[in-house]
């Protein structure tokens, strides 16, 4: 079986939404919401999407998130935030969503989304 790169595109629209256990939807709502940029094919009107390892171990993140019940402009408002240094007065959900965002702000489909 061959390797596939970090960034390489390669799932498309319905393996990665069933990857994740979303729907297809959800993931269109995320592009719209400019959460992720998935690569598009150049061989249709509107352009497959396809999804590389590196964005669905992002958009597991993102998920991840909103199950904790934080809001997508919220996530989109953390993702430029800057993070207090003491951590160790906040809550434990609270400690689990600076996490996960600092996971995100530190991961290559980042500066993809907020620096292009």
């Amino acid at each position: 079986m061959q390797h596939l790169e970090p960034n390489e595109p390669f799932y498309q629209i319905s393996q990665a939404a069933k990857l994740l256990g979303i729907t297809s939807d959800r993931l269109r709502t995320y592009e719209e919401e400019g959460l992720i940029k998935p690569y598009r094919t150049k061989h249709s009107k509107d352009g497959k999407r396809l999804f590389s390892p590196n964005d669905i171990e992002w958009l597991i993140m993102i998920r991840d998130l909103i199950k904790l019940g934080v809001s997508i402009p919220t996530i989109r408002i953390l993702l430029i935030a800057k993070f207090p240094t003491n951590l160790s007065k906040l809550q434990e959900k609270d400690l689990e969503i600076i996490e996960l965002l600092l996971k995100l702000k530190s991961h290559a489909v980042y500066s993809t989304i907020f620096y292009n």
